[in-house]
This record gives C-alpha cells, structure tokens and sequence, in this order.
C-alpha cells in the first residue's frame, strides 16, 4: 500500500479527525463482526484498517496547528472524501438557516470556504496519484 502525505491547514484538522474517528468506529464494528462470525481472514483486514486509523488519529492531536499527515493513500482519499461530504452537508444546512434569517448571510461564505479546502485536498491527492 502506498503511503502519502498531505498538509492539513489547521482549520481542516478538526473536521478531519471526526471523519476519521467515523471511520475508526465503523472498521472497529466490522473487526467485531468478523471475529463474532469466526471469519479470520476477513478480521486480518479489517484489523489493518483499525492499526491505520489508530496511526492516523495519534497524527491527528493537536489539530490548532497545521499538520501532515502520512498515511496510506485509499485511507486519505476515504478520509478527505468523508470530510468532504460532511463539510457539503453542513454548508447546505448553513445556507438554509441563513435562508431562513437564523444565521447571518455571511456564514455561508465560511461554510463553502471549508468546503472548497476541503475539495482542494482531495484533487491534489488524486492529481499526486502514480
């Protein structure tokens, strides 16, 4: 597995960690189930994925300063990806709320920001793609 690295600007960091402890929580879960139904095999994989996650969250503390992160390149790209999607849900949200005049206008501008970073990052590990 190829192992990359990506700078976090420290305003991702946050976002970023919960989407990896999301991850985290369901490999954890799918380990579970593999060793509930005996399914060694499929438990060795997932136990990998939980070894990887728990690297990423150790890199992951001190998220008030921007950071790099090392890491196989499909955990980054779920990871981002993941992130991405949560920043896309919480921009539609802000935009409605705004919409509604419970938030002010200029919050949306905040939310689309974390949005496009967020998307910024993606396309630069997947444009660094061999």
């Amino acid at each position: 597995m190829t192992r990359v690295s990506v700078e976090v600007p420290a305003e991702l960091g946050e976002p970023i960690r919960e989407t990896v402890l999301m991850l985290y929580e369901v490999s954890a879960e799918s380990l579970h189930l593999a060793l509930k139904h005996r399914a060694l095999a499929e438990a060795r994989l997932h136990q990998a994925r939980v070894d990887e996650l728990d690297d990423l969250v150790r890199q992951l503390r001190g998220t008030e300063r921007p950071l790099g992160l090392a890491a196989p390149r499909d955990l980054l790209h779920d990871t981002l990806y993941g992130a991405l999607i949560d920043a896309g849900e919480r921009l539609a949200e802000t935009s409605n709320r705004c919409w509604r005049g419970e938030l002010p206008a200029g919050r949306v501008q905040e939310a689309a920001e974390e949005v496009l970073a967020l998307d910024a990052l993606l396309r630069g590990l997947d444009e660094s793609s061999p």
